[in-house]
């Protein structure tokens, strides 16, 4: 008897698998939300390599923007062997940086989830 209900366990497990080649159409709108944390949306789409890219970049570029603030705002004649202005001018240009970063990290996720299925969708017949 329990041979019996093992295999109709088994059997059932077979046939009701789903077919591997069906995909889930990813939501535009779930992968920009997601994205609000840099590579958030990557993560959501599949895209593992370039979630890490999208965080560390991001991540980089807020370092790079709090090490000049505090340069910077700390900056005395005889402190830093630079003047103030360059760590303003690096300050500004890690904020733009980031935000360019962001956004493209949105951008990103978004079209990633319209293309998630784009290679299933084309005629391989035409040549």
């Amino acid at each position: 008897m329990k041979r019996l209900v093992l295999c109709i366990m088994f059997i059932s497990v077979f046939v009701s698998a789903q077919d591997s080649t069906v995909t889930v159409p990813k939501s535009p709108k779930k992968a920009v939300v997601y994205s609000i944390i840099p590579g958030g949306g990557q993560l959501y789409n599949g895209k593992k390599i370039k979630a890490a890219l999208m965080f560390g970049a991001q991540f980089w570029m807020l370092y790079q923007f709090q090490t000049n603030r505090s340069a910077y705002n700390l900056w005395d004649d005889g402190s830093y062997m630079k003047p103030r202005e360059y760590f303003r001018d690096n300050r500004n240009k890690y904020a733009w940086y980031s935000t360019f970063v962001y956004i493209y990290n949105l951008a990103d996720a978004l079209v990633d989830s319209h293309l998630y299925d784009f290679d299933e969708k084309v005629d391989k017949t035409q040549n």
